[in-house]
């Protein structure tokens, strides 16, 4: 019975000193005068954008650059348009003659 006591005392009074440490955690807000002034556009990552708009500036961005990529590499194998040299009109895929 006693060492049960003693292990209640012991866990108990970690208890209550785990709590006065985490009781005493910084303000996650802080609205000091030297908090504000070290950055007065918290919510602003550019000039004018917000993080949210520079990440989907960037996945923009990456998508039509990667879209260039394949015009790029069908124009520079040549995949881009049929041969002209054919003595027959050559339909593109859109049905249109080139």
């Amino acid at each position: 019975m006693r060492r049960f006591l003693t292990a209640a005392l012991v866990g108990s009074l970690a208890t209550v000193i785990t709590t006065g440490i985490i009781g005493c955690e910084s303000d996650p807000n802080p609205v000091s005068f030297n908090n504000i002034k070290s950055d007065l556009t918290p919510e602003l990552m550019t000039m004018s954008e917000r993080p949210s708009d520079v990440d989907r500036n960037m996945a923009v961005v990456g998508n039509i650059n990667i879209r260039n990529m394949w015009n790029d590499l069908g124009r520079m194998w040549m995949f881009d348009r049929p041969s002209i040299l054919s003595p027959y009109p050559v339909y593109g895929p859109s049905g249109i003659p080139k």
